[in-house]
């Protein structure tokens, strides 16, 4: 009995030992060949993809394939992966659309606007911020903030009021106009 368990420990060491080489090796074979690693072979559009990755520093932004265009007008040739809703996501874009946008992050499921100027008072300014955060349709899997600044004295500071019915409003058109598109496409 002694002797088997001896067997088992050694048998789960080498393993250990083995997977732990094995992943060095590959992250070396990466650090030398980068997307040009001998005995992979890549598609066209994931060999374009891995270059892409390469040049930003091993991140990419959207994690993409296609035209960002393509993703904000939903045309369906673009090629991407949910973290996040899809129509959650395009419905947050579709009314944000009108505001110049400072983040659309689809695998995060973040939008932020630039600040808005109040056409009648530049004096005021305001952001929109919606975070989707499910991959499913439900009314808990979006969220929107405003935040507001008033300039005094050449100086922006948070007017510190809350804006839930704006906010609330935001998000309702959002979960309505997502419950359109999903319906469009059943």
């Amino acid at each position: 009995m002694n002797m088997l368990k001896y067997i088992c420990v050694l048998c789960t060491v080498f393993l250990i030992s083995c997977t732990g080489t094995y992943e060095k090796n590959q992250a070396k074979m990466d650090e030398l060949y980068g997307c040009k690693k001998p005995g992979e072979n890549l598609s066209k559009e994931k060999y374009k993809a891995c270059l892409a990755k390469e040049r930003a520093g091993g991140e990419t932004l959207f994690d993409l394939e296609g035209n960002l265009n393509d993703l904000i007008r939903g045309k369906d040739n673009v090629v991407y992966q949910y973290a996040v809703n899809p129509y959650l996501w395009r419905a947050a874009i579709e009314i944000t659309n009108i505001y110049p946008l400072k983040i659309a992050d689809s695998q995060g499921g973040y939008i932020q606007t630039e600040w808005i100027n109040n056409t009648e008072d530049n004096s005021i300014r305001c952001l929109i911020k919606i975070q989707i955060s499910s991959k499913e349709l439900i009314t808990t899997g979006v969220s929107s903030n405003f935040l507001c600044e008033n300039k005094v004295n050449e100086t922006w500071s948070s007017d510190n009021i809350d804006y839930v019915e704006e906010e609330k409003q935001i998000t309702l058109k959002i979960l309505e106009v997502a419950g359109t598109l999903e319906k469009a496409n059943s």
